[in-house]
């Protein structure tokens, strides 16, 4: 089991692994607070296989997307050996919509994310 906690300022304050960080920091920078209309569409859309955001670069491979950090001294190449977070598309569009209705939208005091058993959960701490 990986794990992440995320605070209230849309800060990592602990993660258990480097791959974890990278769905944490698209999380935080790149879902962020705005609208997730364009990445979801992004997501679904068959015609693009990549984007670049701001602190992350997608790549979709058939069912599935691989989350790389933008800036990691790659770019938008994939290398063998480079750190990424592989996510089923399904699965990766049910975090976001998670993402914005359990901490963007509710005040809370903090975030876990674990990932057990491959699948990603989200775990939104109130704020008391």
């Amino acid at each position: 089991m990986e794990l992440a906690v995320i605070v209230s300022t849309y800060r990592l304050l602990y993660s258990s692994s480097r791959s974890l960080s990278i769905l944490v920091k698209f999380l935080t920078d790149d879902v962020g607070l705005r609208r997730i209309d364009s990445i979801v569409n992004w997501i679904n859309d068959k015609k693009y296989k990549s984007v670049v955001l701001n602190a992350c670069y997608l790549v979709k491979h058939d069912e599935k997307i691989n989350i790389y950090f933008f800036y990691d001294d790659y770019g938008r190449k994939e290398a063998e050996g480079r750190e990424k977070f592989e996510i089923p598309k399904d699965e990766l569009v049910e975090v976001i919509k998670k993402w914005k209705v359990d901490y963007i939208d509710v005040p809370l005091s903090s975030l876990i994310i674990t990932v057990d058993n491959g699948k990603v959960i989200l775990d939104p701490r109130k704020t008391t």
